[in-house]
């Protein structure tokens, strides 16, 4: 292998000088590109934006005018069309229809929420009650202090698990 210091490579490196990339990039055209194609979102996103108020505002005259004309008719002309006139606003707009759906699906997303807060609150308190024992009224129940936080999450392997049950002295004799 040919060993070659510093002066040799910058002597290699001037025989055969290397050449930047001379293609001209026209930068305001990428400039200008990038204006119109903002505009025409923003453009693009206002015009939704007015439809959408447009679409509402039309709807909402249109409710108003039909519940103006329930509203001037009589008693009997409502009866016949099995509407009430307490029931006018409902019957154009639709509210009990959207309020239902809407509740469940709100239940629906509320009930697990309740659900998982209500068994925190119990293993917490679960928690407190034995936390509150002395060692002889856990070791009563087989528990000991290590035991106490896996007992109360609902885990198996507690750390007094003896495969011989606690030794019961009285031989049967109660307390008399």
């Amino acid at each position: 292998m040919i060993g070659l210091n510093e002066k040799d490579i910058d002597a290699i490196a001037m025989l055969k000088p290397a050449t930047a990339n001379n293609n001209k990039i026209d930068v305001q055209a990428y400039i200008d590109r990038a204006h119109y194609e903002r505009s025409a979102y923003l453009t693009e996103a206002i015009a939704k934006v007015y439809n959408a108020l447009k679409g509402k505002i039309a709807k909402s005259r249109a409710n108003a005018k039909a519940i103006a004309q329930l509203q001037n008719m009589s008693g009997r002309e409502l009866s016949d069309l099995g509407v009430a006139r307490s029931e006018i606003r409902i019957a154009v707009m639709g509210d009990a229809a959207f309020r239902k759906p809407l509740l469940s699906k709100l239940a629906t997303l509320v009930a697990p929420l309740v659900k998982s807060y209500e068994d925190w609150r119990s293993r917490r308190e679960g928690y407190a009650q034995l936390m509150a024992m002395d060692a002889r009224q856990l070791s009563d129940i087989g528990l000991t202090r290590g035991d106490i936080e896996a007992a109360v999450a609902g885990k198996g392997a507690l750390a007094n698990d003896n495969a011989v049950p606690a030794a019961n002295n009285n031989d049967g004799r109660q307390a008399s």
